[in-house]
């Protein structure tokens, strides 16, 4: 059996046309990365913003110098949250501390909660609390959270349940509320 010359360009051309197309496919190293370094570094962002347009009960910030901003559970952020530990919010210093119970957290002025929790126990603990809870749980604010995270079109936006951050003794600025995508419950 002979193979033309051009049988064998255009089966070659086949292969790396397969071969190009397949790597087009996949993901690029590093684009996804530096994409989520991204979102991290603006919910690091927005976490710091929220805690200064949330004012707590004058008896969650006396005699205190430290404003503590927690995690509960398991967060991919955790270095971008480091970033915060010394700046300043309401007079106080930022201290960054982690955690694995929601019982541990209950000193916490804010608590950014981690998709592994058990949600219902979390936010039965800290119902009354002045404590700011914020998460990405799907339906975190219909559950009783306070800031819910949502990506839309790549890009972080957040949901407000002012219900629950009233009954938690905190009150969020008008700012802070034209800001988000969605309020549920009374201003």
């Amino acid at each position: 059996m002979r193979i033309s010359a051009d049988n064998l360009f255009s089966g070659k051309l086949a292969v790396i046309t397969a071969a190009l197309l397949l790597l087009l496919c996949m993901p690029v190293p590093g684009k996804a990365d530096e994409a989520q370094q991204t979102e991290y570094r603006i919910k690091t962002a927005f976490l710091y913003n929220f805690s200064r347009f949330v004012v707590w009960p004058e008896s969650a910030m006396q005699e205190r110098s430290e404003f503590l901003l927690c995690t509960l559970g398991e967060t991919q952020f955790k270095e971008q949250l480091d970033t915060l530990t010394g700046k300043t919010v309401h007079n106080k210093t930022i201290v960054v501390k982690r955690h694995s119970q929601p019982q541990e957290v209950l000193d916490c002025h804010l608590v950014f909660i981690g998709e592994q929790q058990d949600l219902t126990e979390t936010l039965w603990t800290l119902q009354k609390q002045p404590v700011l809870t914020v998460s990405n749980i799907a339906g975190f604010t219909e559950k009783g959270g306070i800031i819910q995270f949502k990506l839309i079109e790549n890009k972080v936006r957040f949901r407000i349940n002012a219900d629950a951050a009233n009954s938690a003794g905190l009150s969020v600025s008008s700012k802070l509320l034209s800001l988000a995508i969605d309020v549920t419950g009374s201003r």
